[in-house]
C-alpha cells in the first residue's frame, strides 16, 4: 500500500510537470500531499490579477494600515496598492533597482537597491528615498523588531548585517552557496536563508546582540525539478511554523525539516506562468499573494490556513 501511494504521488507530479522536467523527480522521495489547492484555497476561489505588464515584479510588503507594496526591479519602480479600492499608485520611479522590501519597526520602508549599492529607506509620508550607504549588492531583506537589518548578497555569497540605529555594516554569514530569499522565524530567534540553486532553506541562530551564532542547519527542504535547481526565493513563515516560498516548481508550503512525515504542498504556477519568485500571505490572513515576473496574483485562502 505504501509503494502504491508513493507511485501515485510520483505519477501525479509527472503529469503536472513540463517535458523537460520528466527525467528524475527527486521530491517523490518526500511525503507530498497533492493536490494542495484543496487544502489551501477557499472553496470556489480563483486567482485574481493584482497587477500586470511588469518586467520583473518582486518584493512584497504591507504597511500598518494594510496597503500592499511591491517593486518592479529592472524598471526601478515601487508601487502601492490601496487595500480598499485596489488602486495602484507608482510611489517611486527611481528605486536604484530595488528588489526585496520590508517595513521596519520605525514604520519606514527599507529595500535592497543593488544598482545604487545601498539599502534604500522610504518615508511613507512623502515617499522621499534616502540611502544607507553599504557599497554592497543586495537581494532580499529581513528586519528584526529591534531594527537590526539582515540582507542577502548572492554575488558575494554573503549575508550582511546592519546594526540597529547606526546601520554599521558587518558580515553576518559567509557561505559557499548563493543566498536569495531571507525571513525570520516567528520568535525571531532564527534567521532563514534560502539556497537559491538547491532545495534547502538554512536556519541561523540569532543570539545576544541580534548577531548570528554557531553554524547553520537545514531548516526546510523543498521539492525540486530534475536539475535540482529549486530557485528558492521570497518566503515567509506561517503561524503554524510551516514555510511559504516561491520556487521553480511554483509556490510551496513546507513543514520544518524536523517534522517527520508532514506533507509538503506544491502549488504549480497558474496557466503556464514561470517560476514563482515571491510568495506572501496578507496580514489579515485572507489572501495568498504570488509573483511571476510579469504579474502578481492573489487568491482567497481557506479560513485558518495561515493562522
Amino acid at each position: 500500500m505504501a509503494n502504491r501511494a508513493w507511485n501515485t504521488r510520483c505519477l501525479i507530479h509527472f503529469l503536472l510537470k513540463p517535458m523537460f522536467h520528466r527525467i528524475i523527480i527527486p521530491f517523490c522521495l518526500l511525503p507530498v500531499a497533492l493536490p494542495a489547492a484543496e487544502q489551501i484555497f477557499a472553496e470556489k476561489s480563483q486567482w485574481e490579477v493584482v497587477s500586470s505588464d511588469h518586467q520583473f515584479a518582486e518584493g512584497m510588503a504591507w504597511d500598518r494600515a494594510g496597503h500592499f507594496y511591491f517593486t518592479d526591479v529592472p524598471r526601478n519602480q515601487l508601487f502601492r496598492v490601496d487595500k480598499d479600492s485596489g488602486e495602484k499608485t507608482l510611489v517611486d520611479a527611481s528605486t536604484g533597482r530595488a528588489n526585496g522590501i520590508a517595513f521596519g519597526p520605525d514604520g519606514r520602508l527599507y529595500g535592497c537597491s543593488s544598482e545604487d549599492r545601498c539599502i534604500s529607506v522610504w518615508d511613507p509620508a512623502t515617499w522621499e528615498r534616502t540611502k544607507i550607504e553599504t557599497d554592497t549588492l543586495s537581494n532580499d531583506i529581513a528586519i528584526l523588531d529591534d531594527g537590526t537589518i539582515f540582507y542577502t548578497d548572492p554575488q558575494s555569497m554573503l549575508v550582511w548585517r546592519l546594526q540597529a540605529g547606526s546601520f554599521e555594516k558587518s558580515v553576518a554569514a559567509k557561505l559557499d552557496w548563493k543566498p536569495n530569499g531571507i525571513a525570520l522565524s516567528l520568535d525571531q530567534k532564527t534567521l532563514l536563508v534560502a539556497e537559491f540553486d538547491a532545495d534547502t532553506v538554512h536556519g541561523f541562530t540569532i543570539g545576544p546582540g541580534s548577531r548570528l551564532t554557531g553554524s547553520n542547519r537545514p531548516a526546510y527542504k523543498m521539492a525540486v525539478p530534475s536539475d535540482a535547481a529549486g530557485r528558492l526565493d521570497g518566503m515567509m513563515v506561517l503561524a503554524d511554523g510551516r514555510l511559504l516560498i516561491g520556487t521553480s516548481l511554483g509556490t510551496q508550503v513546507a513543514p520544518p525539516a524536523t517534522a517527520s512525515g508532514a506533507p509538503l504542498m506544491v502549488i504549480p504556477s497558474p496557466d503556464g506562468r514561470p517560476r514563482c519568485n515571491y510568495a506572501r500571505v496578507s496580514p489579515d490572513g485572507l489572501w495568498l499573494y504570488t509573483a511571476y515576473a510579469s504579474d502578481l496574483l492573489r487568491r482567497r485562502i481557506s479560513p485558518g490556513f495561515a493562522r
